[in-house]
């Protein structure tokens, strides 16, 4: 194999290669083995990457079949075929290759009497293939490890595309300060070896990085030096995009002339390279220029020609970024259903590739989960605005499983109900005859449409447009399954007010709108975080302010409906405070109704009551001597055990007699796992953190000083377990985040076959909560549900003065099934 990999950023951000030579071949042993490897490797260069893994592979098969087997040439072996498996995507097979390899380099590396000058070159490489292997499967901290590995310090085209890299994961998981500092460092070594592409390369990347911190000079600067170096490298498919780039920033500083230049000057260019994929990109911005100004007309005649090149050549993200265009030209022309329609289409084309996102280049990839969580907030927003209120409800569904796959970095995160239509049958009309439309039809013509006209004068009433969901189907079925009169609450943060649903047990759905700003909202609930998170303050004015935005509004339904118990999914910042300790003013929300949360109206079954006796596995670290250290990010912690966690666990073991103990070195994941059997419950009293950002850094915390981190809790099979509780855990985030991480737990529990989670908010006293936590489950063994039993160790707490703070006793929700 002699290619070093390439930058994994796409079409938009521009590939760095470098050919280079990884061992000297014409140095290779003679024989069947050598001539298999060279064989190989001019396949692999050939593109045939699927006819190289065969003669890989017999090539490794004849090498284990040695006696005395050539460790140098089955490393090499190894290397190569990883990297062929790489070529095609097949990165599950690839990564156990590449890593056996990096095994054995690293070995001859470590071996002093070994005179082999490659070895530092190759580890380079390999750490350079793992990392992106890491990078394509969307583990970006696992690949950044690995790319920083691969750093020595030396001047080389390869240390610059590492550096380029860098920049470019760091990006896109919104590290610009040090996605900066990384693609400076490979601009000036760039500079300083003549690598004229690496240069333009890197100072692309930074363009990105300062348009994404909305710093416009230094974005227009970077594109401009960018397009200067690009020119000399002859690559006019790149300096399209940087115009097009370019175009972008100009319009957000409404320089309407210098953006059409720009365009102007990227047409220029598709004359002497005809790049459809190109042209479409170019297509659309233009008309989201003339959609800027006010030409309208002129916006639909290039956005729709945009529209007709993406789907010709097949570029998802082309596609998904015209319709959002034409449903934002509808909104600008006050056709609300018709800009419904364009939106809808912008998201069955992203659903059809959210199990395969790699349809998509990567930094398209990158690109549409910036906005995408805003289409699907705002078509809800659009939705309730028209009373077509159980279709926002599904849209809010497809959002929180955005949200889910954009914190997990997982295209797995699914679970709604496949049979639920997204489009209404004079929706499916439009799209018929959509898809027949020559792209010179003009935007009058369109509106002209039969079914364009039957959409824009529909009734925005739920009567002859409306249809039926499974999906809605299943959440009333549901709510008629509690023992006690349940309503669903589901809020909606927009820029400029909070929508809630609300759907009470006659299955009827209400839709109510605060008018308040986003970031009032989350400046309320950030200052009752802070007075929630000690025992010193007094939340109440804070938390009887988000009782009269949120619940306030519904107090009138709630009583004609003689409600007792809230399914509650909270959007965004709501995730930070438990609903719990709302405030009306006398009494805490957690004296008034029993609650628990859901991620998804479509996940998990909330009907059904696990049928198992109860019976416990406890995990804990309690040992108050022992310490472990545990990095998350760029920070190291260090965590002792849990003294009061002895209590916590005595307690359990008097309430519930079929408890099976784990403690400290005995408290690994390997034994709870196997110890599992048939429990019904499995409650871990041990350090556990859910952080905004990346999933890697959430984790578990074992007795034997183990981790366990949020993207690995997906591999556990708990199917019979009912409820898994994580006693001293806290999700470690403030509001500057919108607590994916929470949504992302109670994702992976329902992933692994769990019913339900408990999880606190933040980090509650352990005497507190080994109190909470005795009652709750006294209230369990009586017979209770989770929801009823989590209300009643709450209300103890409150009655008792020494906890009658929410701190002591709000911190812990209930996410999932609560019978």
């Amino acid at each position: 194999m002699v290619a070093l990999p390439t930058s994994t950023v796409g079409s938009e951000l521009p590939e760095l290669r470098i050919q280079t030579t990884l061992i000297g071949q014409s140095d290779a042993p003679a024989g069947e083995i050598s001539q298999l490897l060279r064989d190989a490797d001019e396949q692999s260069l050939a593109g045939d990457n699927v006819g190289a893994i065969a003669r890989y592979r017999q090539a490794l098969d004849l090498i284990d079949r040695q006696s005395d087997p050539d460790l140098r040439l089955r490393a090499y072996a190894l290397y190569s075929l990883g990297y062929a498996y790489s070529e095609i995507a097949a990165y599950d097979l690839a990564l156990p290759e590449l890593e056996a390899s990096l095994a054995l380099y690293q070995d001859f590396a470590a071996d002093n009497n070994v005179d082999e000058p490659n070895d530092a070159e190759i580890l380079v490489f390999l750490f350079v293939a793992i990392g992106k292997v890491y990078h394509e499967q969307s583990r970006f901290v696992t690949a950044l490890t690995y790319y920083q590995q691969g750093l020595n310090g030396e001047e080389s085209e390869t240390q610059a595309v590492l550096l380029h890299n860098i920049g470019a994961l760091q990006t896109e998981i919104g590290q610009f300060a040090e996605a900066e500092v990384a693609l400076r460092s490979a601009v000036r070594l760039s500079e300083q070896i003549g690598y004229v592409e690496g240069e333009a390369s890197a100072g692309f990347s930074l363009g990105l990085v300062y348009e994404r911190q909305q710093n416009y000079p230094q974005a227009i600067a970077s594109y401009l030096t960018a397009i200067d170096l690009f020119e000399r490298t002859d690559e006019p498919g790149r300096r399209i995009r940087a115009y097009n780039n370019l175009s972008a920033v100009y319009l957000q500083q409404q320089d309407y002339a210098a953006a059409k230049a720009a365009l102007d000057q990227g047409f220029d260019l598709l004359k002497a390279v005809d790049d459809p994929i190109e042209r479409g990109v170019l297509l659309n911005s233009l008309g989201s220029f003339y959609q800027a100004v006010g030409k309208l007309d002129l916006a639909w005649e290039q956005s729709f020609r945009a529209l007709q090149v993406s789907r010709q050549t097949g570029d998802k993200g082309g596609e998904i970024a015209v319709l959002q265009n034409l449903g934002d030209l509808m909104v600008a022309r006050e056709q609300p259903e018709l800009a419904i329609f364009f939106y809808k289409q912008a998201i069955a084309q992203i659903e059809t590739i959210r199990q395969d996102l790699r349809q998509l280049s990567p930094s398209a990839q990158q690109q549409y989960t910036l906005t995408i969580e805003d289409l699907y907030r705002n078509l809800a927003g659009l939705l309730l605005q028209q009373g077509r209120t159980s279709e926002a409800l599904q849209i809010l569904d497809l959002l929180k499983l955005q949200e889910v796959k954009a914190y997990l970095h997982d295209g797995q995160a699914d679970g709604v109900n496949r049979q639920d239509p997204l489009n209404t049958p004079a929706e499916e009309a439009l799209v018929q005859m959509l898809g027949d439309l020559p792209a010179a039809t003009s935007l009058a013509d369109f509106l002209k449409l039969p079914a364009a006209i039957a959409l824009s004068t529909a009734a925005t009433t739920p009567g002859g447009e409306s249809f039926e969901l499974q999906s809605i189907e299943d959440l009333q079925a549901a709510l008629a399954a509690q023992p006690v009169k349940t309503a669903a609450i589901y809020p909606l943060i927009l820029s400029d007010r909070l929508e809630i649903i609300l759907i009470t047990p006659d299955g009827s759905l209400q839709n109510y709108t605060t008018r308040i700003t986003s970031a009032e909202l989350t400046q309320t609930v950030a200052d009752l975080q802070r007075k929630l998170s000690t025992d010193v303050n007094d939340p109440q004015r804070a938390a009887q302010q988000l009782y009269d935005w949120l619940i306030r509004p519904l107090e009138g339904a709630l009583a004609d409906s003689q409600i007792e118990n809230i399914i509650y999914l909270p959007d965004g910042v709501l995730r930070y405070v438990p609903i719990a300790a709302l405030y009306d003013g006398q009494q805490w929300f957690a004296e008034k109704y029993q609650s628990h949360n859901i991620t998804a109206a479509a996940l998990g079954d909330l009907t059904e009551k696990n049928p198992l006796p109860l019976s416990v596995l406890a995990g804990a670290f309690t040992d108050d001597i022992a310490a472990y250290e545990i990095k998350i990010g760029q920070q190291t912690f260090t965590f002792a055990g849990l003294s009061a966690a002895k209590q916590e666990i005595q307690n359990l073991e008097n309430t519930v007699p079929d408890t099976l103990t784990l403690l400290d070195q005995d408290f690994t994941p390997e034994s709870m796992l196997n110890a599992v059997g048939n429990h019904r419950i499995v409650h871990l009293a041990t350090h556990a953190k859910f952080v905004h950002g990346q999933p890697e850094e959430s984790f578990i915390l074992f007795g034997d000083g183990s981790t366990v981190n949020m993207r690995d809790i997906r591999q556990w099979r708990l199917p019979d377990v009912d409820l898994i509780v994580f006693s001293a855990c806290q999700t470690g985030a403030s509001v500057e985040g919108d607590g994916k991480e929470i949504l992302g737990l109670g994702f992976q529990v329902h992933q692994m076959g769990a019913g339900a989670a408990i999880a606190s908010l933040w980090s509650v006293n352990d005497v507190a909560t080994a109190a909470l936590m005795s009652e709750f489950y006294k209230a369990l063994s009586t017979g209770q549900t989770k929801a009823q039993a989590l209300q009643q160790a709450q209300l103890k707490l409150i009655n008792n003065e020494n906890y009658r703070h929410p701190y002591d006793w709000a911190g812990f929700i209930l996410i999932g099934n609560g019978l």
